[in-house]
């Protein structure tokens, strides 16, 4: 029997399989409700710090440059800065300021950033919000009593991406020391955009064959790194776990450290739960970046 040719579009996938890979609301149907509790969640965390919330901090002018900070109350305690997802086009830093919950209680201090969202800027200049911000951050650590050469970066799906982004930045070259970023714990990110420009998602987010490479971690290998964790769920689709492998095999080939934290369970939305427990290896990382 002749085979039935098929309109392969990435990797012997065709282009609804492609979609399905990526596409993380359908495989989550209770996602509205996720989305709703982590609202209620950082909103209560925000109330409980009182003066210790600082919400809105401008590190841009435009309306979306801008970051929350959540502080711990003692002077000299580094810094974890969470960067969210959302597929670079979606999702708000008022729905992430729960993560700093556990942190704040063991003395850390945490900023959740907001960063311009596509279709509304580039992926050049998305990348180049994050890293303004934790420059930013870098000057004014000061200024909020914060140990600015124990800063670590982690996120999640497009905020994984975003994290690795931020590690291989050349701060040196923006007059900034060259290990602004003491490491990062990546969760489910994209570290080969190539796919995206292929899928549903890049109606929306606009890349094309050149910016999906040079905002490609797996194209764009440091001389040298910090120290980088990697975690994806157990259960989350294969492009992930691809994704995930295919980085992290590049990465230590580049002579880079990398760790990779194995998950059994867990879909895309549960890996912020898995980096928040206190008693996980996600958040022991996490601490180790920054010696506590």
């Amino acid at each position: 029997m002749q085979e039935l040719k098929q309109d392969y579009v990435y990797r012997r996938m065709t282009q609804p399989v492609l979609d399905a890979q990526y596409n993380i609301r359908i495989q989550i149907p209770d996602f509205p409700e996720l989305f709703e509790s982590w609202k209620e969640r950082s909103a209560a965390v925000c109330a409980a710090l009182g003066k210790n919330a600082h919400i809105d901090l401008a590190y841009g002018d435009a309306p979306l440059q801008k970051l929350d900070l959540f502080l711990c109350g003692e002077a000299g305690k580094p810094l974890v800065v969470f960067i969210h997802g959302g597929y670079w086009r979606a999702q708000d830093k008022s729905e992430f300021g729960y993560v700093a919950e556990p942190f704040v209680a063991d003395g850390i201090n945490v900023a959740v950033i907001n960063y311009r969202l596509a279709p509304h800027v580039t992926m050049d200049e998305l990348v180049a919000d994050v890293r303004e911000s934790l420059a930013w951050l870098y000057r004014n650590a000061a200024t909020y009593s914060i140990d600015a050469n124990r800063i670590a970066v982690t996120g999640s799906s497009a905020g994984g991406h975003l994290t690795v982004m931020s590690i291989i930045t050349d701060w040196a070259a923006r007059g900034l020391p060259h290990d602004l970023v003491k490491g990062g714990v990546a969760l489910s990110g994209l570290y080969d955009l190539e796919p995206i420009r292929l899928c549903y998602l890049n109606q929306e987010i606009g890349l094309d064959i050149e910016t999906a490479a040079r905002n490609s971690p797996m194209l764009t290998m440091p001389a040298s790194a910090p120290m980088l964790y990697l975690s994806v769920g157990g259960i989350e689709s294969g492009e992930f776990q691809r994704q995930e492998r295919d980085f992290a095999e590049a990465w230590r080939k580049a002579g880079l450290r990398c760790e990779v934290i194995r998950q059994t369970d867990g879909h895309h939305f549960d890996m912020i739960e898995f980096l928040i427990d206190r008693n996980g290896a996600l958040y022991s990382s996490l601490k180790h970046i920054i010696n506590i």
